[in-house]
């Protein structure tokens, strides 16, 4: 590993825990955790969504995922749903009561991410989030790679 690279992995790492650190504050403000907002956040912008699907899209486990949502059901801010044509398959839905919740506490939230990144230009994050995308891309693509001896 080039010096280069190893001061990457530990930027890209150092920042990442920062971040999630603060977002993490935030969000428990609003008595949730990251997982639970995250669920409640994809739901709110997607409309219903499959149990696999909100574990794919929220970065979490099937496992993890079903914990998160019973605690949310148990909160009343969610529902399952058994699919009609799919018996093996099950939705998330949104319950008025948490519908108003997040359409309450995530603009909030988006102000919070703006305060947060107020010092970085417009053009800089535009910046940022291509390259970001070309480092996952560089990763993903050495993964797929049949030559690569660590897969």
């Amino acid at each position: 590993m080039s010096q280069d690279s190893l001061k990457l992995v530990i930027a890209l790492a150092r920042a990442h825990t920062a971040l999630f650190a603060r977002i993490e504050k935030n969000v428990q403000a609003f008595g949730l955790s990251t997982s639970e907002f995250g669920v409640l956040e994809l739901l709110y912008h997607k409309g219903d969504q499959a149990v696999q699907t909100v574990a794919e899209k929220i970065l979490v486990t099937s496992g993890t995922v079903t914990y998160v949502i019973d605690k949310l059901q148990k909160k009343g801010l969610v529902v399952r749903r058994q699919c009609e044509t799919d018996r093996r398959v099950f939705y998330v839905t949104l319950t008025d009561t948490g519908s108003k919740l997040i359409a309450d506490i995530f603009p909030q939230h988006e102000q919070f991410l703006d305060d947060l990144f107020q010092g970085i230009a417009a053009d800089d994050k535009q910046r940022l989030i291509r390259q970001l995308v070309q480092v996952k891309t560089a990763i993903d693509r050495k993964e797929a790679s049949p030559d690569d001896p660590q897969t």
